[in-house]
Order: C-alpha cells, then structure tokens, then sequence
C-alpha cells in the first residue's frame, strides 16, 4: 500500500468519524447509513465498519443505493446518516432542513474507460475534448443512468462539452439504470 493510499484511508476514516460522531451523541443500538453503491461496493464499509462497532456498541446497517436514491431515503428520515457524491445534490439537501451539515470525507475522479485500441481517439485527452470525440464517433458509451452522483457528473460533463443529449449524435450510448461494477462489466464486454 502506498503512502497516498494511506491518506487516503485515513482521511476517509477520519470523515466516517466525524460524520457518524453526530449520530452517536443519541445512545442508540444501530443506525441506518444509505450510501452510494460505489462507496458499498468498494469495500471501505466492510473494512471501517467493524472498527467502529466495537469502538461504539454500533450497528450499522448500510443500504447502497445511488446518490438519488440515498438522498431520498435521507428525506424520509430512513437514514441516519448519507454518504453520497453530488455535491450540489447534497447543499441543497442540507440547506431544506434534511441534513445538518455535509462534510467532505471523500473524492472522485470521473475516468473515461474503454479499449485499449481506443477506437474514438481519446487517450490523452482532456475530459470535454474526450466526450466531444465520443460523442461524433460511433464508440460506445455506457452510462449509469440510475440517479446516482456518478450520472449526476456525468450528465454535467455532458453539458460542459456542449453535448446535451449524447446518444443523438450517432454514439452508441446505451443506459443501464445500475451501479459502477456492473456498469463497467456491460462496457468491458461491448465490443471495442
């Protein structure tokens, strides 16, 4: 493990600290965190979430969702705490009473993936020169599209490259309505 990835964890464990700090000042037995599929997916929760339980007495039940889909659960009063990725999405969120207070406690990279043939040319390009390229080419692109704050980003990246409806330029753009994993599983197996 490198040094950044320790940062990186440590960071990360800091910021699950902090942000379920606020839970436990109530006593309770358990919580419910609705979380991202990404974060669930990644293995952070299995790895941080032992640790906290013996520290507090604990139990967290996580319930991964896209950023949409957590937010939503979050309105309800479903959750006790979210961990989403929409920075927008998550302002707003506090700021109509449903959270007190985001904090940052993660990043995200947006990486364009595909074959290493590279067939719509976009190896070294910037993110909006990139989708340009996608967009007029006959490429394929598989898109999220599940309301999560990967689609959200997605979406914005879109609009940033002047491309407001990606699949009507010929792009194979096909909407899978799922999470990260099986996302990218559907894009390694289209053929390249």
């Amino acid at each position: 493990m490198g040094m950044m990835d320790s940062v990186r964890r440590a960071l990360v464990a800091a910021g699950l600290a902090i942000a379920l700090g606020a839970v436990q000042a109530q006593p309770a037995r358990s919580i419910v965190v609705a979380s991202t599929t990404s974060t669930e997916q990644s293995g952070l929760f299995s790895h941080l979430l032992p640790a906290f339980t013996r520290a507090t007495g604990i139990e967290v039940k996580v319930v991964a969702v896209g950023t949409g889909q957590a937010l939503d659960i979050g309105r309800r009063g479903d959750a006790d705490a979210v961990f989403v990725h929409d920075q927008a999405a998550e302002e707003k969120f506090v700021a109509e009473g449903f959270g007190v207070e985001r904090l940052p406690v993660m990043f995200n990279d947006f990486v364009v993936v595909g074959p290493h043939s590279d067939p719509a040319g976009i190896k070294g390009s910037d993110l909006n020169s990139a989708l340009g390229k996608l967009a007029a080419s006959q490429a394929s692109f598989v898109s999220r599209s599940d309301n999560s704050g990967t689609h959200s980003a997605e979406l914005r990246y879109w609009r940033a490259a002047g491309i407001t409806a990606p699949g009507a330029r010929g792009m194979a753009y096909r909407e899978c309505g799922c999470g990260m994993g099986p996302a990218l599983n559907i894009a390694s197996a289209a053929p390249g």
